[in-house]
């Protein structure tokens, strides 16, 4: 740490309870003993694009806070990947630890402390608010919060839509302003933690930053975010609680930019995606200007701002050490080994790789290992692993900090697993321990990646070209074969889609997302007595799997049992209070069973959660069709196909409504322009005969009282 005046060294340890002794003239500094806790978690800002870190992105908040607190130079994240990192800097823990390895698998233990829960118990009020699906609720995060705000929309993400899955800054510091005005008379000290998403790739900041920024768009996105860190902190000047509030800025990970022949960040461990900023104002308490230059692990921040303010995580194993003697004392931290690792190439039956760092050497295990001297060499360019007696001692280290097991794979549906698809993550069960070097496979990554970007523009032929060259260069790499699964779905190629899903379940028996991916192949194939059997499967090994209840019900529904479907609907909303789609299928049963005031109920309470959502629209147009309403069945009808203009069924449903107005004209020109839009696609085989059977009679003048469709937002077939 350097700052104005040096202590001596004897002196500088020194502490006598909650005052830092210093000398030549410095005064001493309390704890932050009750002060507010402001974190602000930057996903995937490195550190070298700031300007208090020399960058040349304008980040005048971020420089604000280096100035008026500490600036870590040389803060590690533990893994390149959103969820493992943002659990080990709420907790302490490294990975192997907390057993959150990967994005969208596993949920944090319950037992196990965090900074919230440590917090709350010191009579904190806590809040939390998310920018991005792949910090939800369901993977445990949110323990100690009395507010944990991740209301990210979450219905299908395809194309354009796919950035429905996270929320801009702007949003997310609204709502954690709101949460703080809000705090009305309450006075205790509160912990606000917000988390922004928006460097992530695709990068698309908005103006003026695109403009600003327009060849650069990633350090677009950091001058975004730094504007939302600087609504934050005139938020505090403006409310006069600057002065108690301890304020930190870290990044969970980085992005490599290209550097390694990695694009965005996940696959491998080199510096562009692991070292990060850590930024530490605490007024009167840490020194302004102080830089920490020792390096340091993210897993050190929660211990450290525990004991900052008043709430030590006493009797509990951390991995992270508490640093706040040496911030307020004004000395380096001792030297300790600093751990790294990514799990992520497992998905793609590659090897997983692990780090540690001593000082400026860093130990890369891998197939073929890697040793660099970061001070020499900081680009890590020169391999010094040949010949080096430092390996066999690393590697021990590596082997006990990295000894943890897995947590149990959390099973995504396909809504989630799309979600993180357009966060650019996949997700599933790790299928082996060993395999292709990740640094071998970079150059088949950035094709995945590229394809996959393709494929999520709805670009289906190109992204299926490269996605079958892929497989046919690793055969047995399940992520390729499930997007190209995926691509040809999207093809109408249902045949090869569930040949192919086939195999993953094959390569990947206990992965019970593979099965549930199956069972919508075969769903949408119409095979539902297969998809329900498969299903009932992965609910087998896996009870707590909220959207293969959700899937099952639709499966049981298109086979008319519907009070067996509504039992698995309640069972899918019981598990997952917020999802939308659940709430909206159950609606959908109980209007079927002739329970409409319920079924208005559950299709409230769907919009409620996602207010974009258009399905909920169609099925209180059905209820208000079957109460002989057809004026508002229209209105209905109409702001779901605002909503969802690609919904076309709406429009055979609200040629219904006019017929049953005597609007026949209407009516017919509704019937047509719906067998127009769905052409022949397959999904609308039974829609488009209903609606043929609908003109007929309209065209005989017989009057007609045609089943109302309300689309089921999982699955192909409408719970009628």
């Amino acid at each position: 740490m350097v700052y104005g005046p040096r202590c001596g060294a004897g002196l500088a340890a020194v502490l006598l309870f909650s005052y830092c002794v210093s000398c030549e003239g410095l005064k001493p500094h309390r704890l932050a003993e009750g002060f507010n806790l402001v974190l602000v978690t930057l996903d995937t800002v490195r550190a070298d694009q700031l300007g208090c870190y020399g960058g040349g992105v304008e980040t005048p908040a971020l420089d604000r806070l280096a100035r008026e607190g500490a600036r870590f130079d040389q803060a590690t994240a533990v893994a390149p990947l959103t969820l493992p990192s943002h659990a080990t800097l709420l907790s302490g823990l490294l990975p192997p630890s907390h057993r959150l390895r990967n994005n969208g698998a596993g949920s944090f233990p319950q037992g196990a402390t965090t900074l919230a829960t440590r917090l709350s118990a010191a009579g904190y009020r806590n809040g939390a608010f998310i920018g991005a699906f792949v910090l939800d609720h369901r993977f445990g995060l949110g323990r100690g919060f009395e507010t944990y705000d991740d209301e990210i929309h979450r219905g299908d993400a395809t194309g354009a839509d796919a950035l429905e899955a996270e929320r801009r800054g702007d949003a997310v510091v609204d709502r954690a302003l709101a949460w703080v005005e809000n705090g009305g008379e309450d006075r205790r000290p509160y912990f606000l933690w917000v988390h922004l998403y928006d460097a992530h790739a695709p990068y698309e900041p908005p103006e003026p930053y695109r403009g600003r920024y327009r060849e650069h768009p990633y350090a677009g996105e950091i001058a975004f975010v730094d504007a939302q860190v600087g609504r934050l902190l005139s938020a505090l000047d403006r409310r006069g609680e600057t002065a108690r509030t301890v304020v930190v800025a870290v990044a969970d990970h980085g992005e490599a930019l290209g550097e390694h022949g990695e694009q965005t960040h996940g696959l491998l461990l080199y510096q562009p995606t692991l070292h990060v900023p850590m930024l530490v104002r605490a007024p009167g308490v840490v020194p302004a200007g102080s830089v920490i230059v020792s390096p340091v692990s993210l897993a050190d921040l929660a211990p450290t701002l525990g004991s900052l303010l008043g709430a030590p995580f006493k009797g509990v194993r951390l991995d992270g050490r508490d640093l706040s003697l040496a911030l307020l004392a004004g000395a380096e931290p001792g030297e300790e080994d600093i751990y790294a690792e990514t799990e992520y190439p497992r998905l793609f039956s590659w090897s997983g790789i692990a780090a540690i760092r001593r000082g400026a050497r860093k130990y890369i295990a891998a197939p073929r290992p890697e040793l660099f001297d970061l001070t020499r060499d900081p680009g890590e360019t020169t391999n010094l692993a040949q010949g080096s007696s430092e390996i066999e001692e690393l590697g021990l280290v590596l082997a006990r900090l990295g000894g943890g097991k897995d947590a149990p794979p959390a099973v995504l549906d396909a809504a989630s697993r799309e979600k993180l698809a357009s966060l650019g993550y996949v997700g599933g069960a790790p299928s082996s321990r060993s395999g292709r070097d990740p640094k071998d496979a970079a150059g088949m990554f950035r094709e995945f990646e590229t394809a996959h970007r393709a494929l999520r523009a709805g670009k289906v032929e190109e992204a299926a070209g490269s996605l079958q060259r892929l497989l046919a260069l690793d055969p047995r790499n399940p992520v390729f074969r499930d997007v190209l699964a995926q691509a040809e779905m999207r093809r109408g190629n249902l045949d090869r889609a569930i040949a192919l899903h086939r195999e993953t379940v094959a390569l990947r028996p206990d992965d019970t997302g593979a099965r549930y991916e199956l069972a919508l192949a075969l769903q949408q194939a119409g095979l539902t007595g297969e998809a329900a059997s498969t299903l009932e499967e992965a609910i087998r090994r896996d009870p707590g799997f909220p959207e293969a209840h959700n899937a099952l019900g639709i499966a049981l529904a298109a086979k008319g049992r519907l009070a067996e479907a509504l039992g698995q609907f309640d069972r899918a909303v019981a598990l997952d209070p917020r999802d939308s789609r659940a709430h909206n299928n159950r609606g959908n049963a109980l209007r079927d069973l002739g329970r409409f005031s319920e079924a208005e109920q559950a299709y409230d309470r769907a919009l409620e959660i996602d207010a974009s959502y258009a399905d909920p629209h169609s099925g209180l147009g059905a209820i208000a069709l079957s109460r002989g309403d057809p004026s508002r069945a229209i209105a209905e009808f109409d702001r779901a196909f605002a909503l969802a203009p690609g919904q076309h069924e709406i429009l055979m449903n609200r040629g219904i409504a006019l017929e049953l107005l005597g609007r026949a004209d209407e009516a017919r020109a509704a019937y047509r322009s719906f067998l127009a839009a769905a052409g022949d696609a397959p999904g609308y085989a039974a829609a488009r005969a209903a609606t043929r059977e609908l003109l007929a009679r309209l065209d005989g003048h017989a009057p007609s009282r045609g089943a109302v469709t309300s689309r089921s937002s999982v699955g192909p077939a409408s719970v009628r």
